[in-house]
């Protein structure tokens, strides 16, 4: 299984640029000699634009595995090409064409299809479809923020470097009918018409035929991606959301769908009527749903657009098809809920009964309608843990008991408690993030949903967890906060970073309404580095950090010769301050350092006058990981999380800004 992205982020702070989560930007095939120089310079050259004084600056994270920004977020000043001319539209083209290399894109005006443009006051919120010579890239979305027409932010996934044959060889009804011999049941059928795809989701890009089929056993929403050229099955998953309990039993029976949604029960009109049961819940419920999201974001129901709200209860028997008797599910359409009941030993009331199960159902419809999550690996935990923090926020604020982070418990039985995840087998933090194959439980959606569970509990209440400190900004912010990142800034291929990064900049965007500070921002991520995604808002200064002893403190050398790899200086010592010279006009210094995995910080300090220093970081592959290349003599900073191995650094002075004659300082710490 591939690694799930992980953060990469390049902010600048007033004069000083910070280069955050290391192993996110490795250049494909990169040598270290040679790093690939049209997206260095493009990066440099945006840094330069973005300027590097008061107020100024910028702050980038990366995906792994493409080397290509998923967030920019930050003060765009408005020198940056586009800004201010013309429509929204044309300036976010205008820029996305002036720094293209910076995402390997060759032309963006034919790469880039508007889906959706929503304005909201003074913002625009553009959303496009990656194409490839007219075929879309599926999940590939990227989306600009403009405010007052100025871009204010941009995300999203890109996949570069895509070379395909566009013309399929086999036919879109061939390919539905390869999906339906694989999945192999008699009830599926075609959700919507079959559409040619660029797959690139954990594999390599390949021209396919996506085929959705909805069956009803076994239960699910099938997305099967079909080679076009081959009619090979290249990936399938199911998408149906379920919020079942890991102790749920193998069917031996199937309890049909087909006569869903059943028989009416109750209206608008009549649901008040309704007496104590299964019906009546969900009636209840729902409304709470709907209310919670039309009072508190002013939501028409989960489209937005006043959707009638249809549910199905009594659904399964206990005993016979408990995969379906104990599980509550959205389908795409319309809610279902299990009876309950008690079988093999395992107990439930109906599933109707949990008001946060019913809620959490709302939400994952809410999430298809919004950022649009597919439902694996991290972005289905990320969805997961969206209809679970949706769905205790609500239940909180209807009963309370603003006490109650527990999931399920009227159920009579508790299956996820966001305060401490690991009471149910669930992680916490990044650390203990579970790798899993893609049929065990999608990937992890219900397990590994503990991390965002928690860092949203710790953003409410606060508290100080992988020795990081939070302090809470409650609930009526941080709800605002999540709702924003997710119906904002969010896509299909999101996952914990970019969760990480919208919601700090949904935070900052709501700063001064709904009582939110700029304190509470740094909160905010806060609480994400407790959970072990990305850093806290402030480190603490060179000053406060304990190093071990300094050796030759006062003394500067020559770590001649250094100028390959082979040659590179050190193991360097974690803590130890190294003074040295140039030995000549732009040569290049090169160390090295070998950590067991863990948080890193390099320091490049002490420039002679009139110098000007670039700091760089390979790993051993030779893969250009990241840089930090301010200008002048401000200190150059890389920081972040490490896998274990060999690193090298680079000092790359220019020839006519270097010195011969006075020391810099370069201090690596690490585990």
């Amino acid at each position: 299984m591939l690694k799930q992205p992980k953060m990469l982020a390049i902010q600048m702070i007033s004069a000083c640029l910070l280069l955050i989560g290391l192993l996110l930007y490795p250049a494909a095939s990169t040598q270290a000699a040679d790093p690939p120089p049209d997206r260095a310079a493009a990066q440099r050259r945006l840094m330069q634009d973005a300027g590097t004084g008061p107020g100024t600056g910028l702050e980038l994270t990366w995906d792994e595995e493409t080397g290509v920004p998923t967030f920019i977020r930050g003060q765009f000043p408005a020198s940056l090409s586009g800004q201010g001319q013309g429509s929204d539209l044309d300036r976010a083209y205008a820029f996305l064409t002036q720094y293209a290399d910076l995402f390997g894109m060759r032309q963006p005006g034919d790469e880039l299809a508007l889906l959706r443009s929503r304005q909201t006051g003074d913002e625009t919120h553009l959303r496009f479809q990656q194409m490839v010579q007219g075929v879309p890239v599926w999940g590939a979305q990227m989306l600009v923020h403009t405010r007052n027409g100025q871009i204010a932010a941009l995300n999203g996934h890109y996949q570069p470097d895509i070379t395909i044959d566009p013309n399929p060889q086999i036919t879109a009804n061939q390919a539905e009918a390869i999906a339906h011999d694989e999945l192999n049941s008699s009830q599926a059928v075609l959700e919507q018409d079959v559409a040619l795809v660029v797959m690139t989701y954990h594999t390599e890009p390949t021209l396919t035929w996506l085929v959705k089929l909805y069956s009803e056993d076994p239960l699910g929403s099938w997305f099967y991606f079909i080679d076009a050229h081959t009619g090979e099955v290249t990936y399938y998953f199911n998408n149906l959301p379920f919020a079942k309990s890991r102790n749920v039993y193998n069917a031996q029976g199937a309890c049909s769908t087909a006569g869903l949604p059943g028989t009416q029960v109750a209206t608008e009109g009549t649901g008040g009527s309704l007496s104590e049961e299964q019906a009546k819940d969900a009636f209840d419920y729902m409304g709470t749903a709907y209310d919670y999201f039309s009072t508190t974001f002013g939501r028409d129901s989960f489209d937005d657009a006043g959707a009638t709200i249809i549910s199905s209860v009594n659904y399964g028997v206990a005993g016979v098809c408990p995969s379906t008797a104990f599980n509550a599910f959205w389908n795409g359409s319309q809610f279902v809920f299990g009876a309950g009941g008690t079988s093999g030993g395992f107990s439930t009331t109906h599933f109707s009964n949990a008001e946060d199960v019913v809620v959490h159902e709302f939400t994952h419809a809410v999430t298809q309608y919004s950022a649009g999550l597919i439902y694996q690996f991290q972005q289905g935990a990320l969805n997961e843990s969206y209809s679970d923090i949706f769905g205790v926020f609500a239940q909180q604020k209807s009963t309370g008991d603003f006490n109650d982070w527990q999931l399920g418990e009227d159920l009579g039985t508790v299956t996820r408690d966001m305060s401490d995840p690991t009471l149910h087998g669930q992680p916490a933090h990044m650390n203990n993030y579970v790798e899993l194959g893609w049929v065990s439980d999608s990937g992890g959606v219900h397990t590994n949903s503990g991390i965002s569970n928690k860092a949203a509990y710790l953003t409410v209440v606060g508290g100080t967890f992988g020795g990081v400190p939070v302090s809470g900004i409650g609930l009526t912010k941080a709800e605002q906060v999540f709702y924003r990142a997710l119906t904002i800034y969010l896509s299909p291929l999101s996952g914990f970073a970019d969760v990480r990064d919208s919601t700090i900049q949904a935070c900052d965007d709501l700063i001064g309404a709904f009582g939110i500070n700029e304190g509470d921002c740094d909160q905010v991520q806060n609480a994400w580095a407790a959970v072990g995604i990305g850093l806290p808002a402030t480190l603490p200064s060179f000053a406060n950090r304990v190093y071990l002893p300094v050796i030759f403190p006062n003394v500067a050398y020559r770590y001649e010769p250094n100028d390959d790899v082979s040659q590179a200086y050190g193991p360097l010592t974690s803590g130890v301050a190294y003074n040295a010279y140039i030995q000549s006009n732009g040569d290049v210094d090169i160390y090295h350092f070998t950590t067991s995995g863990g948080f890193i910080n390099i320091s490049l300090g002490s420039l002679p006058a009139g110098t000007n220093y670039d700091l760089e970081l390979f790993n051993n592959d030779g893969d250009f990981l990241t840089a930090s290349y301010n200008t002048g003599t401000t200190p150059d900073s890389i920081s972040g999380i490490a896998d274990p191995g060999q690193y090298y650094i680079y000092i790359s002075p220019t020839t006519s800004a270097s010195s011969t004659t006075d020391s810099y300082q370069l201090i690596v710490t690490y585990p």
